[in-house]
């Protein structure tokens, strides 16, 4: 799947079908030979899932978390934000906090135990229900 495709409805039940590991996320961590964690499988499966669908963008993220300053403060509650955000602005969401966290180690793993991943997939869902009602 390239990115910066369009996502469809079978990509993005894809998706949502992680929403229950999301809720309650197993992240108890191993760490190989030289003591580095190593993520869950789940979460390893999930993030080929977001590759496979093309689900994240190539995009200035830096720049749109700027724009986005709600966004930034990974402490911050973002519900009332995802209310009404559509699937690019979830995507967009989406890569801020996979790219990031490869600079900043660990990024993933904290807004999963925050609960934004899951945030972000209830939302998808919900969109995809209300496509699915009104086509």
């Amino acid at each position: 799947m390239a990115y910066n495709s369009e996502i469809t409805m079978t990509e993005i039940n894809r998706l949502i079908r992680y929403i229950d590991y999301f809720r309650e996320p197993n992240l108890r961590c191993n760490h190989d030979a030289g003591g580095y964690p190593i993520e869950s499988e789940a979460l390893c499966e999930f993030r080929r899932v977001l590759a496979d669908t093309g689900f994240l963008l190539v995009f200035n993220w830096r720049a749109w978390l700027e724009e986005n300053e709600v966004y930034r403060n990974l402490d911050h509650d973002i519900d009332e934000n995802l209310q009404y955000a559509d699937v690019e602005t979830l995507r967009k969401l989406m890569t801020c906090y996979v790219r990031g966290d490869r600079f900043t180690e660990g990024l993933f793993k904290h807004v999963v135990l925050k609960g934004h991943v899951a945030k972000i997939l209830l939302r998808l869902e919900e969109i995809a229900r209300e496509e699915t009602t009104n086509p």
